[in-house]
């Protein structure tokens, strides 16, 4: 049953899952609830915390622009609204750059955090992936057409390879619709103007960063800059794309249960 928190005269919807440790699953760019789907379950021994960011799925949608810093707010006003003083954090692309921003300013509420395919600061080369992505939004009408472009970029070679592009874009569309355009470009240059590198040295939290070889949005030099940043954090590869915990479930879902333990 979906609950709400209220920041900013937003509603955020959210929902609790599983028994245990208290886990605050954060989100991606155009990323509801029902992408972690296939994790929560195998997540079962933590409660896990998910929750539609502003702008996607049941929560409100913006009415002008925002920054990861706001969204990390937008996630502080969920526990709260949940009762948690604390929890773990595992945040997913955009979702880990709100991660930070959440951990930086309120380190007394994260005790260990999970930073996945994600990023401190873009660079020339993503930067042109969202802008393209926007210009795509924008100009392919067919649903179907845009969703099996995205999954180019989201997904690795392999899931690819195994299912046709069309098909994976018809269960996608099948499970939620498609994010609205004006909501995914106030996302999309969210998440382009992040940039936490200078300050994740001040991060104490015990911290694990995952990357994925296959990962066309955010290569392994992305988390390598993120782990060489935070004094002790941990590096861990798992074989996929940009989206493991949708390609490789039982793999990052052991990954993350062998952290948190």
């Amino acid at each position: 049953m979906d609950r709400f928190a209220t920041h900013d005269g937003l509603r955020l919807a959210y929902d609790l899952a599983g028994t245990g440790r208290p886990l605050l699953i954060i989100g991606g760019l155009s990323a509801d609830r029902l992408f972690w789907g296939l994790t929560r379950p195998l997540l079962a021994d933590h409660t896990t915390l998910c929750f539609d960011n502003r702008d996607i799925g049941a929560s409100d949608r913006a009415s002008g622009p925002y920054t990861a810093a706001d969204m990390a707010r937008d996630a502080l006003a969920v526990m709260d609204s949940a009762g948690w003083d604390s929890a773990d954090v595992l945040g997913h692309s955009l979702g880990g750059a709100i991660a930070q921003e959440l951990v930086l300013m309120a380190p007394e509420r994260v005790h260990r955090l999970i930073l996945a395919n994600t990023f401190a600061r873009q660079d020339g080369y993503s930067r042109e992936i969202l802008t393209l992505l926007k210009r795509l939004r924008r100009e392919i009408a067919d649903p179907v057409t845009y969703v099996s472009t995205l999954a180019t970029f989201t997904l690795g070679r392999a899931a690819i390879a195994a299912m046709p592009l069309d098909t994976i874009a018809r269960m996608a569309l099948a499970a939620g619709p498609l994010q609205e355009l004006d909501a995914f470009e106030r996302q999309a240059d969210a998440s382009a103007g992040c940039n936490t590198l200078s300050r994740l040295s001040a991060i104490r939290s015990p911290t694990l960063v995952i990357s994925s070889p296959d990962d066309r949005f955010f290569a392994p030099a992305f988390a390598r800059e993120i782990a060489d940043a935070i004094p002790g954090s941990k590096l861990r590869d798992i074989p996929a794309g940009h989206c493991p915990m949708i390609e490789a479930p039982d793999l990052f879902a052991r990954a993350v249960r062998e952290f948190l333990a």
